[in-house]
């Protein structure tokens, strides 16, 4: 019988170390856009332990329709930091060969769903995914992340609905930062937002984000009761988005900075003091850990930073099985 302490502690060191290396990742790709390296980024500071703790409850087959802000979650399943860092460059290693907007991920093999531009137009997708699996009566889930100002679209509604209605195995992690944009969340709606679960007919439930153990237990049971037929749930992960919306927008303008970083509320030290209170690490392996991670991510990026953009002809890739007279002849004029 499997040592279910030990277990936890092999998890929840591992959810930490992935924390670190998003924050360090994070960090290292919003400094080198300011300085003209990297053109756009959209920085996940403050919301590390909620989506990793999402990450620890699913299972490798499960199917996750994300949003643009998800790089911690990426990196609690497994997906390599160079595989993140072409497609910010979008360079000739990139999946997507530098066609899409700089995080908007999409890897097939970890069962990352493309990433749309528009807020909750994933949400739709991933209740069809949610109905299929249902309907080929296989042993996974949907996982829809989408931020609170989602939450105020059609999208949301009808997505909502139908995942009652027709009783989908699908849970929906609302990555509540407070602030769509510069919108704050009271100025999006009158009630909380986990409490909109039962309009529709389904589970709603709120979670301390900033604790990563905790949305992990709370994330783990909503994907046990949607694997069991139970249906769909809507999670409240409170949370505080610690830099700009993107790294086009400057947050001084219409708050004040709430969450500082290394700060009591800042999901990393939280965590840490959970962690030590364990006795599962303490302040040299966590020391051991930033330093690792730093080397890694500094590593990566001279690598990543090296690589050449796609080829021109990339372009014509992708559109038709093979490639028709009209195409071959402007390809030949061109390339």
């Amino acid at each position: 019988m499997a040592d279910t302490k030990t277990d936890n502690k092999t998890k929840f060191i591992k959810g930490y170390t992935a924390m670190v290396l998003s924050r360090t990742l994070d960090k290292k790709i919003v400094n080198a856009q300011r300085q003209g390296r990297v053109g756009f980024y959209t920085p996940t500071m403050g919301q590390e332990a909620l989506q990793i703790g999402a990450g620890m409850a699913l299972e490798d087959r499960d199917l996750i329709y994300g949003y643009y802000r998800d790089v911690p979650l990426m990196i609690s399943r497994g997906v390599p930091i160079e595989t993140i860092l072409n497609q910010i460059f979008g360079n000739s290693a990139d999946i997507s060969k530098g066609r899409q907007m700089p995080s908007h991920f999409g890897v097939k093999k970890f069962n990352f769903m493309s990433v749309p531009s528009p807020v909750a137009s994933n949400m739709p997708l991933a209740v069809g995914a949610a109905y299929s699996i249902r309907y080929k009566k296989e042993n996974k889930i949907v996982l829809s992340t989408f931020g609170e100002g989602s939450t105020s679209t059609p999208d949301f509604h009808a997505s909502m609905n139908l995942a009652a209605v027709f009783n989908v195995p699908v849970v929906f992690l609302c990555e509540n930062n407070g602030w769509a944009i510069s919108m704050p969340v009271e100025k999006q709606t009158k009630v909380e937002i986990w409490t909109k679960a039962a309009a529709y007919g389904m589970r709603g439930i709120k979670v301390d984000g900033n604790n990563m153990l905790e949305t992990y237990e709370v994330v783990s049971d909503a994907i046990k009761r949607a694997r069991a037929g139970e249906g769909p749930t809507l999670i409240d992960a409170i949370s505080y988005r610690m830099g700009p919306h993107s790294t086009s927008d400057d947050p001084s303008k219409y708050r004040s900075q709430e969450v500082t970083e290394g700060s009591e509320n800042d999901p990393i030290t939280v965590t840490e003091k959970l962690l030590k209170g364990m006795n599962y690490i303490d302040d040299k392996f966590i020391e051991s850990i930033k330093a690792k991670t730093q080397k890694i991510v500094d590593d990566k990026f001279d690598e990543c930073e090296k690589i050449p953009p796609p080829d021109p002809a990339t372009a014509f890739q992708d559109v038709y099985k093979n490639m028709t007279w009209m195409l071959s002849e402007e390809v030949g004029g061109i390339l």
